[in-house]
């Protein structure tokens, strides 16, 4: 199974490599774009999720916010917190990444809801294990 995961990995960071090499951007920058939901969040957990070192984060942010594709904003509750937010142009890029991952997961199986369960429980035992 350790094996089949790895490819799957490796086949995903395929796939959104050549789709933000479409948008200039690269792997680890589209993943930060995908790692940040619609309200936002805050640059430090961003940093966790994605395994990065903060000066890394801060750096790939700082690029695309020159290119207008996410913005960042102080914190009203904690000024010491930076959240980061996607702009309409990084959601456009975030949504090229999806619906072209979706169309292959899609194909791949036939009760899609059922994968979507599963891949869901498979990341929950995951991220339990690393606290």
């Amino acid at each position: 199974m350790f094996e089949e995961i790895l490819n799957l990995n490796t086949n995903f960071n395929t796939i959104v490599r050549k789709i933000s090499k479409k948008h200039h951007i690269t792997l680890s920058q589209a993943l930060i774009l995908l790692s940040i939901p619609m309200n936002g969040t805050p640059m430090s957990k961003l940093a966790f999720s994605l395994g990065l070192d903060p000066s890394t984060i801060t750096r790939n942010i700082e690029k695309l916010e020159k290119r207008n594709l996410l913005y960042r904003e102080k914190s009203t509750l904690d000024t010491r917190v930076i959240n980061v937010y996607k702009s309409n142009e990084g959601s456009k890029i975030i949504n090229d990444v999806e619906k072209t991952v979706n169309s292959i997961l899609i194909q791949s199986s036939q009760n899609t809801s059922e994968l979507k369960d599963e891949i869901q429980i498979l990341n929950w035992n995951i991220e339990k294990e690393q606290i």
